[in-house]
């Protein structure tokens, strides 16, 4: 590799980062000027009021990376699809549209991609029903995946650095994955972009900077989960195939886990399974009086642990094994959580 080719590399993200923290100076003071301060009460126990303006800060280094770069064009569709997620995440934020009008906007956003960047899940890796291609499954399989993972990241975001700590440690397994078995990792310009700038907002985010905390409000959580599913697909799908499928799903573990769970015990509750409550994995840590920061640490550890585990039987044992193992895990979660209390309150979540 070309020494400008190396400081343009390391270079790049080092100033995405830097721009996000910019950003986030820039937009705090306006936060309140559109209503994008999120409140504490009985559910969320931040200590005061918090602009909500992380997610425009990550998506706004993206997009000036996509006109400096010029990415492959799927990754285009990627960010052009994910405007619209983040413009109605934002209204949201603002206005409480409610969970009828996200979905459909989620929807509409799967279509542009599928249709627009012609991408989707057509292939688990092996023969599934006798079929190697799944056809018109695949799109019913590719909406329900990226909307269900967009939303698992907007209902784990319940304390600082956990969905953009789930952001990182999935975006550092793909990477690994592609380094460990293909032996490169495509686009990494761009890859290292989006961890660089997700990092920079986790650094805020956790206090870690004199900067004024901000979160990512629905806005940036949507974000970051609809960005995470897009490329899970898109290097887990022809023409790239870098990452085999089984082993993409293991890279975003505990965030499904997390949601799956949380869904059945309100439906087993006959709650709306979008009511929020006080019974997602840290939740339950916190009311158990562990601290906030060891929870985010036991959790993303537990992620790591998982997510490595998870590849390992993928690749050296078999994919078919692979996904069984993760159903089963899944099932270990269930039978420990599922027997938490419910507390239903608030806005859904």
């Amino acid at each position: 590799m070309a020494f400008n080719q190396v400081i343009f590399l390391v270079g790049l993200p080092i100033i995405s980062g830097i721009a996000a923290v910019g950003l986030i100076m820039v937009l705090t003071p306006l936060a309140a000027l559109v209503g994008a301060i999120d409140e504490p009460d009985d559910r969320k126990h931040h200590a005061g009021p918090t602009p909500m303006v992380g997610g425009f800060a990550i998506y706004l280094v993206l997009l000036a990376v996509i006109l400096l770069i010029d990415p492959p064009e799927k990754i285009t569709w990627i960010m052009a699809a994910s405007t619209l997620l983040l413009f109605v995440g934002f209204l949201d934020d603002a206005f409480d549209l409610g969970v009828k009008v996200r979905f459909l906007v989620q929807i509409i956003a799967v279509g542009i991609m599928v249709f627009g960047g012609n991408l989707s899940i057509q292939t688990l890796g092996f023969t599934f029903l006798g079929m190697n291609e799944l056809g018109l499954w695949g799109l019913a399989l590719t909406c329900l995946a990226v909307v269900g993972l967009t939303n698992a990241f907007n209902m784990v975001d319940g304390i600082d650095g956990l969905a953009s700590g789930h952001l990182l440690i999935g975006m550092l397994s793909l990477i690994a994955i592609q380094l460990v078995f293909s032996g490169e990792v495509y686009q990494l310009t761009w890859l290292s972009v989006l961890l660089a700038t997700v990092f920079a907002f986790w650094l805020v985010n956790m206090s870690l900077t004199p900067l004024r905390k901000v979160f990512l409000g629905d806005a940036g959580s949507l974000l970051l989960g609809f960005l995470m599913s897009w490329l899970l697909i898109y290097y887990s799908q022809d023409p790239i195939s870098l990452v085999h499928p089984v082993a993409a799903l293991w890279c975003v573990t505990l965030p499904v886990y997390d949601t799956v769970i949380v869904i059945m015990k309100r439906l087993r509750k006959s709650m709306s399974p979008f009511q929020p409550d006080r019974n997602h994995l840290h939740h339950l840590l916190i009311d158990a009086g562990v601290p906030a920061k060891l929870a985010l640490f036991w959790i993303l550890a537990a992620s790591v642990l998982l997510n490595v585990t998870g590849i390992v039987i993928t690749y050296l044992v078999s994919p078919i094994v692979g996904l069984i193992a993760f159903f089963i895990v899944m099932l270990i979660f269930a039978f420990f959580l599922l027997q938490g209390r419910e507390k239903p309150t608030g806005k859904y979540c």
